[in-house]
């Protein structure tokens, strides 16, 4: 069979889905990516935001590819490469299955009524071309099956699993540490972890990762006299040196799927204290989380003595066992590869 993967870059690619990829050719069948970025057989310059108009020009090329290349199965990756894929392939006869794998819905609760209205009705005009959905969180499940977002049903999976064998316990907690890792974006919030230092004089915060806030928050560290108490790394291959010296691992997102570094603290064993929002809510549990953007509900979780080190079940998150039971979902997908015409909408 030939399978297309797309997903919106190839950093997305190289992280996550090496492993799926590496079975899929195992198992005897072509695979061939479509992403951002050396090493895509397909390089797509998606643009990250879902409105921006440069995307739409990128419609026709995504289109013209699959046509040309006849693929059976295509499994989509990242919300704005999920989105514009389908899109394209709008009216389309004997277009390949699809297989949308979410890994968060980028609306739900905490957003605005328009902020959800938008993001769900992208998904509802690409129904049509979403023949199975794959989520990882109980909230994302709720939204594709209430909405009837794909035409043959939903899947809920465990994430796509974490190879906690690269993470190590090589360095020791640092008393009144706060560490948080991800990339520096609006979605990420680190801009709340960083306004809530004014009322933790006695912490200090760690934010591993790089992104397009970068600069924003070192100004906003600046502006509060908080260039001694905060820290941000930029990217980081070990997080694990980082994870081991938080005395409370935080997060503050807006918005998740099932997130790998919530994930990585569990298994290094870390106090953790995280804003209630799906994906942290199917992790944790509710003492640990917090109204999210809410400083005092944050800070007194901090504060609170109760909060020690302690051991999490996180077995059913691995690679080792995550990938043979999502690779029998995509391989039951494969086997239902449509022979005959589509109708066109």
């Amino acid at each position: 069979m030939k399978i297309l993967i797309s997903a919106s870059n190839m950093v997305h690619i190289n992280n996550f889905h090496k492993p799926y990829i590496d079975y899929f050719k195992a198992q005897g069948h072509s695979v061939y990516v479509m992403a951002r970025g050396e090493g895509a057989d397909f390089d797509i310059p998606f643009e990250k935001s879902v409105t921006s108009p440069k995307n739409l020009f990128l419609l026709p090329k995504i289109r013209k590819i699959i046509k040309k290349e006849k693929f059976d199965i295509i499994y989509l990756h990242t919300s704005l490469s999920a989105f514009l894929v389908r899109l394209s392939l709008k009216g389309l006869k004997n277009r390949p299955r699809i297989v949308n794998t979410v890994h968060g819905y980028l609306f739900g609760s905490g957003f605005s009524k328009l902020h959800n209205t938008l993001y769900l009705l992208c998904e509802k005009i690409t129904k049509k071309q979403t023949d199975h959905i794959l989520v990882m969180n109980n909230e994302d499940y709720e939204i594709a099956t209430k909405n009837n977002l794909s035409l043959d049903g939903v899947s809920k999976i465990d994430g796509i699993g974490i190879d906690f064998s690269r993470l190590s316990r090589e360095n020791k907690e640092e008393e009144n540490t706060l560490v948080f890792v991800g990339e520096l974006s609006k979605r990420k919030n680190q801009v709340f972890l960083i306004n809530a230092m004014k009322f933790l004089p006695n912490h200090k915060l760690i934010l591993v990762g790089d992104g397009k806030e970068r600069k924003k928050l070192e100004g906003l560290a600046k502006k509060n006299n908080l260039e001694n108490r905060v820290t941000i790394t930029g990217y980081e291959r070990n997080v694990s040196y980082y994870i081991n010296k938080a005395s409370v691992y935080v997060s503050a997102s807006k918005i998740e799927g099932l997130p790998f570094n919530i994930l990585e603290a569990m298994y290094l064993d870390k106090p953790i204290v995280a804003s209630n929002i799906k994906g942290h809510s199917d992790l944790l549990d509710s003492s640990l989380l917090f109204t999210a953007d809410n400083t005092s509900e944050f800070v007194e979780k901090i504060s609170n003595s109760s909060i020690t080190e302690r051991k999490y079940d996180c077995e059913k998150y691995s690679l080792n066992m995550v990938l043979d039971r999502n690779m029998s979902i995509y391989l039951s997908q494969l086997d239902k590869t449509r022979k005959k015409d589509f109708v066109t909408v």
